[in-house]
């Protein structure tokens, strides 16, 4: 049966099933193209490749994320505002180090909608720090979010994430062919951005803005068994000034206690090469 037999048939759902060249997709540009294609063709405007080299961390939160490929109209503030990394989450409610979606789609492997109008209808607990993410993209006028996982062995984990705008009309539903091909779309194009010669996709995955010099160093020595007061010997600082900045680091980590902490920072390549 053709698409447009399908169509036919059902015009409820959405068939959408060309793939691009793969073998052309041998440049950034040529990965955008294809990336836009596909958000066009199944009714949404504007996506996101995003990437995260721990999908979980230790303390059961999601690592964070970064954008590969963005798609869209660049002049949309929300986009720019999306791509940008900020230390204090509450100065960028959009910063790709929040989602609430990410939590949903790390217990799935289909593509996922949300209605952002309606977050209550497919989350629970929300944390304020996602109200407010849900509540920006939705007053930057977008009805819906769509989120495609791709999950890779040693816990890394690629997602594309779609928004639609409500100044136009609200997609149709995706039938299973479609999702079919949105999933294995999504899954070529990440392979493809994974590849060494699309390194530079990656380099702004660095965490080394996260903590500051001095909370990087207390970091350090715990990790090598130094109490608090073996640490303050080692740097020239009082033991009550290391506890602060280990206090510190903990809550930029997410982490409950020290070892925890220790973990997620080998997790995402604070203290030197991840563990898998």
């Amino acid at each position: 049966m053709s698409s447009q037999d399908m169509k036919n048939n059902d015009a409820r759902y959405l068939y959408y099933t060309d793939q691009p060249d793969w073998q052309q997709l041998d440049s950034l540009i040529a990965i955008r193209e294809a990336l836009q294609e596909l958000v066009i063709g199944i009714g949404f405007d504007t996506a996101s490749l995003i990437y995260a080299p721990v999908g979980e961390l230790p303390n059961r939160t999601p690592g964070q994320v970064y954008p590969l490929v963005t798609v869209g109209n660049d002049n949309l503030r929300w986009l720019k505002q999306w791509r940008e990394h900020t230390e204090h989450s509450e100065d960028n409610p959009l910063s790709h180090r929040l989602s609430p979606t990410w939590k949903h789609t790390l217990q799935h492997t289909l593509p996922q909608r949300f209605d952002l109008a309606e977050p209550e209808k497919w989350s629970e607990n929300l944390t304020l720090a996602d109200q407010r993410w849900l509540s920006a993209l939705f007053d930057y006028g977008f009805q819906e979010l769509c989120v495609t996982p791709v999950h890779f062995p040693g816990r890394e984990y690629v997602a594309l994430s779609c928004l639609s705008h409500r100044s136009h009309p609200k997609p149709a539903p995706l039938s299973e062919q479609t999702q079919a091909n949105l999933l294995y779309s999504t899954h070529r194009l990440a392979h493809i951005c994974l590849q060494p010669e699309f390194s530079q996709l990656r380099n702004r995955e660095s965490h080394a803005g996260l903590l500051s010099r001095r909370e990087k160093e207390c970091l350090y020595w715990a990790a090598k068994g130094k109490s608090a007061a073996e640490t303050a010997a080692i740097l020239a600082l009082q033991p009550e000034t290391v506890r602060t900045y280990l206090k510190a680091l903990m809550k930029k980590l997410k982490a409950e206690n020290k070892p925890q902490a220790i973990a997620i920072a080998y997790e995402t390549g604070l203290l030197g090469n991840r563990v898998l």
